[in-house]
């Protein structure tokens, strides 16, 4: 296969994974790596397409395949993580996001997910411990990015599991201010009231 098929078929991938025709475009790829099996990039690629048809254990070996080939490519690793993620191995997906946030310390994107993996991990292990950790990811992500509603929310979540309830109040009130109308906030600030409510009502 010469580069003018290699390109031709690299064109009719692209093509068929911006339709949503995944099968098709995994069919692509895979052609393409029999010819060029060192490119991280077609490798992302074929990875991508796999997490969105559902198999993220393939998925997860072309990640591994493609941070060989491109160990400073943060978001091959921040794909890798999500890849285990949805396998159900947290802990594989915490060293993998770890390694992205080595690379680019600054992405908030990361950071935020660094803290969602943390919190999963801690409630499933009833470790305090990285529950703190996963606050302190989002408080960096929220120094980074100090108007992100969303942000804002995930940390607010986070004091409310932690039971700082009014640490809590405070930081949903101002995600509310940048977005007024987001039903999810504001059922998120219901359950906080309500929260405080019924410590209120124990210490009484």
């Amino acid at each position: 296969m010469d580069i003018s098929e290699l390109n031709t078929l690299y064109e009719n991938g692209e093509e068929f994974r911006r339709k949503g025709q995944y099968i098709e475009a995994i069919s692509a790829y895979r052609q393409i790596l029999v010819q060029a099996p060192d490119s991280p990039h077609i490798l992302r690629r074929l990875g991508e397409c796999l997490l969105k048809k559902g198999v993220p254990r393939e998925a997860v070996s072309c990640f591994h395949e493609a941070v060989k080939l491109d160990p400073q490519d943060a978001s091959q690793f921040h794909l890798l993580a999500q890849a285990h993620r949805e396998t159900g191995d947290i802990d594989r997906a915490l060293v993998a996001l770890e390694r992205a946030i080595a690379i680019e310390p600054e992405n908030v994107s990361y950071q935020v997910d660094l803290g969602w993996c943390l919190a999963d991990l801690g409630a499933m292990k009833k470790a305090a411990v990285l529950q703190e950790r996963a606050i302190r990811a989002f408080e960096t992500a929220l120094a980074l990015h100090p108007n992100d509603p969303g942000v804002l929310e995930g940390l607010a979540s986070l004091y409310k599991d932690t039971n700082r309830i009014d640490l809590a109040l405070d930081t949903i009130e101002k995600a509310l201010e940048l977005d007024p109308y987001d039903l999810d906030r504001l059922e998120l600030k219901d359950r906080i009231l309500r929260r405080k409510s019924s410590t209120g009502r124990s210490l009484n």
